[in-house]
């Protein structure tokens, strides 16, 4: 089933609609955000978290442009969750943690679709990387997500919105600056 017709079909509050994409991406998930150190216990709650944030989207219209694939979607809203988590209890994911498997470039693959990226957004992947956490997190959450610049300054912490929007634009001209090199 495609994507468009499942986030119709979860406008709808179809029950077997969303079980589907629980159980369809649920392995998946668990496989991916394995790299992050989190025990099952946590994972399932983030898990469940992201799918009712997914839903909630879906019922309010913030999926009907959806530029990614839906499962793309659900990873990094489960990403922000974990990480959000961590920064929450002071655990944080380092570097070391991370382990760039071919679980999560399929997952970057797939938000060019079919195409696959180009040797341009093969840089932005690979610079994109090198960024501080704070920049990846509100460069995702601003651009893939597409949360507001409000809705930034709740989930890091800020204290309003033009702190948000100047870090985020110094991040994405660090970014940028990344890919000229």
């Amino acid at each position: 089933m495609n994507d468009k017709r499942l986030i119709s079909q979860l406008k709808q509050r179809d029950r077997n609609a969303l079980g589907r994409v629980y159980t369809q991406y649920k392995t998946e998930f668990f496989k991916f955000a394995y790299r992050y150190r989190a025990d099952d216990n946590l994972l399932e709650d983030i898990y469940q978290d992201a799918i009712i944030a997914v839903y909630e989207n879906a019922l309010r219209g913030k999926l009907d442009n959806l530029k990614s694939s839906l499962k793309t979607y659900l990873f990094s809203t489960g990403k922000f969750m974990l990480f959000k988590k961590f920064r929450d209890t002071k655990e944080k994911a380092t570097d070391k943690d991370y382990i760039f498997d071919q679980t999560e470039k399929a997952v970057i693959t797939d938000v060019y679709e079919d195409e696959g990226p180009n040797g341009y957004q093969e840089k932005l992947v690979e610079n994109f990387k090198k960024l501080g956490d704070k920049c990846r997190e509100i460069l995702e959450l601003f651009y893939l997500q597409g949360l507001k610049l409000e809705e930034i300054m709740i989930v890091q912490g800020y204290d309003n919105k033009n702190v948000v929007k100047s870090q985020k634009s110094r991040c994405l001209k660090s970014l940028k600056d990344l890919i000229r090199q």
